[in-house]
C-alpha cells in the first residue's frame, strides 16, 4: 500500500470519527435555545387562538348551509309524496314550487362546495388543536428544570420539524379575525392582564415584522447596554393623539399655504398681463399719434410749397417740381419717401378732379 493510500484512509477515519463526536456530544440547555423554544410556543398559541376562531367563524357559516338545506330537502320530500292528496286546484303550482326547492338547495349546496366551508372548518379544528398540542408540549418541557428535561438540541430538532409542518398545513387566517385578534388583545390602561401582550411573540401574519439582527447570538447583552423607558400608556396615548394633531394641523397649514401661494401668483400673473396689455395699448396709442403728428407735419411742407409756387406763379406746380423740391427735403431727412407718394397719389388725384 502506497503512502497517498495510507493518508486517505487516516483522513476518512478521521471524518467518522468527528462526525460520531458530534452526533454524541450533547448540547446543554441555555438562555438562547430556551428563547428560540418560547418564541415557538408565543406564536402557536397566537395561531391556536386564530385557528379557533377562525374554526368557530365556519362552523357558523356551515350551520347557516346545512340546516336550511336538511330543512328544505326534508320539506321537498314530503310534498313529492304528499302531492296526490292537495287539493286539485294547488296540484298544478305543486311541481314548480318542489323544483323551485330543489333548486334552493343545490344552489345553497354547490356555494357551499365551492366556498369550501366544511373543507376549511375541519382544516382549522385540525389545526387548533395541533398548534394547541405544540404549544403545551414545548411549556411543559420548559416548566422541568434544565438536568430533568431531554436533551436540548434533540428537542429542537423535533419541534422545529413540527413547527416547520405545521406552518406548511395550516390554512390561511382570514383579514377579519387577524383584526379581532389584534384588537382583542391590545394593551388598555384598565385591565393590567393585557400588558402581558407585549411580551408575546406574535407571527408574522399579525402586522408584527421584526429584523433577524435581534435574533443574533449575544443579541440580550446588546441590548442590556440601552435603557428603554417605556412610557404610561395613557401618556403615550396622549402623545400620539397630540403628534396626530400636529400632523394634521401641519399638512392643512401646508396645503392652504400652497393654495394661497398658487392664487398669489395667480393675480400676479394677472396684473402683470393687465399691465402688459396696458402699457402696449399706451406705446400703441403714443405711436399713432406722433406718426400722426409726424404726417401731418411734413405734409404741410408740402402744402406750403404748393401755396406759394402758386401764389408766385398763378398756378399749381407740376409733379416733377415736387418731386425736384421734395428731394431737397427727403435728403435733409425732414420728410418720408412714404409722405412723398402718399401726397403726390393724392395731388394728382385733385388735379385730375380739377381739370374735369
Amino acid at each position: 500500500m502506497s503512502e497517498n493510500d495510507t493518508k486517505d484512509n487516516d483522513n476518512q477515519g478521521t471524518d467518522s470519527l468527528n462526525i460520531e463526536n458530534k452526533k454524541d456530544k450533547k448540547i446543554e440547555w441555555s438562555d438562547e435555545n430556551e428563547n428560540i423554544l418560547v418564541e415557538w410556543s408565543d406564536i402557536a398559541q397566537c395561531y391556536k387562538w386564530l385557528n379557533a376562531r377562525a374554526h368557530a367563524k365556519f362552523s357558523y357559516m356551515h350551520a347557516w348551509f346545512t340546516i336550511p338545506a336538511i330543512t328544505l330537502s326534508t320539506i321537498s320530500g314530503t310534498a313529492s309524496f304528499a302531492q296526490a292528496s292537495l287539493p286539485s286546484n294547488i296540484q298544478v303550482y305543486a311541481p314548480a314550487v318542489i323544483g323551485t326547492i330543489n333548486i334552493f338547495i343545490g344552489i345553497l349546496t354547490t356555494v357551499q362546495q365551492y366556498l369550501k366551508i366544511s373543507e376549511l372548518n375541519e382544516a382549522h379544528r385540525v389545526s387548533s388543536i395541533s398548534w394547541d398540542k405544540f404549544a403545551r408540549n414545548i411549556r411543559i418541557e420548559l416548566s422541568k428544570a434544565p438536568h430533568e428535561r431531554m436533551d436540548a438540541g434533540h428537542f429542537i430538532k423535533l419541534n422545529r420539524q413540527e413547527f416547520d409542518r405545521l406552518m406548511e398545513t395550516s390554512p390561511m387566517i382570514a383579514a377579519s379575525i387577524i383584526k379581532e385578534f389584534n384588537e382583542k388583545f391590545k394593551v388598555r390602561p384598565n385591565v393590567p392582564e393585557t400588558k402581558y401582550f407585549k411580551e408575546l411573540r406574535k407571527p408574522d401574519i399579525c402586522d408584527i415584522i421584526v429584523s433577524a439582527e435581534r435574533y443574533k447570538y449575544g443579541y440580550k447583552e446588546k441590548e442590556d447596554e440601552i435603557e428603554i423607558v417605556i412610557p404610561d400608556d395613557k401618556e403615550e396615548e396622549e402623545n400620539i393623539m397630540k403628534k396626530s394633531t400636529e400632523l394634521m394641523t401641519n399638512y392643512f397649514r401646508k396645503q392652504l399655504d400652497e393654495k394661497n401661494t398658487i392664487i398669489e401668483n395667480k393675480v400676479k400673473e394677472e396684473d402683470e398681463k393687465r399691465s402688459k396689455k396696458e402699457n402696449l395699448q399706451r406705446s400703441f396709442k403714443k405711436t399713432v399719434v406722433e406718426l400722426a403728428n409726424r404726417t401731418k407735419s411734413q405734409t404741410k411742407f408740402l402744402d406750403d410749397y404748393v401755396n406759394t409756387f402758386k401764389n408766385m406763379y398763378g398756378r399749381r406746380p407740376i409733379d416733377e417740381e415736387i418731386r425736384t423740391y421734395a428731394n431737397e427735403l427727403i435728403a435733409n431727412n425732414d420728410i418720408d419717401e412714404s409722405i412723398l407718394l402718399r401726397f403726390m397719389a393724392k395731388y394728382q388725384h385733385d388735379d385730375v378732379m380739377n381739370i374735369v
